[in-house]
């Protein structure tokens, strides 16, 4: 008697030998997210420092509401009451609180050269920071100013500006800010997430791209009113920094870093993560109205 023989289909048989190849399933375990401090600092004209100090946090965090980001998580990444000072020269200043995660000093500065050294304590987890950074020497604007052309339900603005490059290499970075729809422009406040508005042209330029000794610019600035006060400030930065700045430019808004793809961030903090940098801007202000 003739057996019957089943033939396998070639895909049954792939699978088959697929299963066969496979290995066991290997338990990992991933450990938790440790939080660690995060700095960022600015210094005002007129001898002022500021220094954000927050807690790190997982991408799997839940810090996002739709778009915006949850007050809860807010409350658990700044950082309050913590122990922050800078030394520079044999002194040390502590910086009082102006809000959670926000520390300022109008003693710091006395002095516009030399080393600068920043401590900070959380006191929620006994965690420690360090970090140091140079002053470099303030660059100015020789020339700066706004140009609008006003038509007929439009109105564009544009700002060109000149300096002279310093000696030796250098790097600078080029900010730009408003204020909505009126005069009065506070520089104290200029940094600020209040009226004032970061806007998102940050200029970042190498000198080794530079043709000359000074360098002209122009750029054109959207979402600006013809009633509005725009602040335009230049800095004389560290490689460091700018490495920093060009990540994090890359990176996007503060919604992008939460939600994208994770930047590895230069960084000079010792046990922590951010940038503690010292840079002097030179910062002019316009009043839309008077062009």
């Amino acid at each position: 008697m003739k057996k019957n023989k089943y033939i396998f289909p070639p895909l049954t048989v792939l699978c088959l030998l697929l299963s066969a190849c496979l290995p066991k399933p290997i338990d990992i375990e991933i450990e938790g997210h440790r939080p660690t401090l995060v700095v960022s600092s600015q210094i005002i004209p007129g001898q002022t420092m500021i220094v954000a100090l927050t807690r790190s946090f997982s991408a799997l965090s839940n810090s996002t509401q739709g778009d915006t980001v949850a007050s809860n998580f807010l409350d658990n990444v700044l950082v309050s009451d913590a122990l922050v000072t800078v030394s520079y020269l044999g002194e040390t200043d502590t910086l009082y609180m102006l809000t959670s995660g926000i520390y300022i000093s109008t003693n710091t500065l006395q002095y516009s050269y030399g080393t600068y050294s920043l401590y900070a304590k959380d006191p929620a987890t006994g965690m420690e920071i360090t970090a140091e950074s140079s002053l470099l020497p303030k660059v100015p604007f020789d020339t700066v100013y706004p140009v609008i052309t006003r038509n007929p339900g439009d109105t564009t603005v544009r700002v060109e500006f000149e300096f002279s490059d310093l000696p030796e290499k250098n790097w600078y970075a080029i900010n730009y800010y408003v204020k909505r729809s009126g005069t009065g422009f506070d520089i104290n406040r200029i940094f600020s997430v209040g009226s004032n508005k970061v806007l998102t042209e940050l200029e970042l330029l190498s000198d080794l791209t530079f043709d000359d000794n000074v360098y002209s610019n122009e750029t054109q600035l959207s979402g600006i009113g013809p009633t509005d006060t725009i602040a335009v400030a230049i800095a004389n930065i560290s490689e460091g920094y700018y490495q920093f700045l060009t990540a994090y430019k890359r990176a996007g808004g503060l919604f992008n870093q939460i939600t994208g793809e994770p930047v590895n961030y230069p960084s000079n903090v010792i046990k922590g993560h951010g940038y503690f940098n010292t840079h002097y801007p030179d910062i002019k202000v316009f009043d839309l109205h008077n062009y």
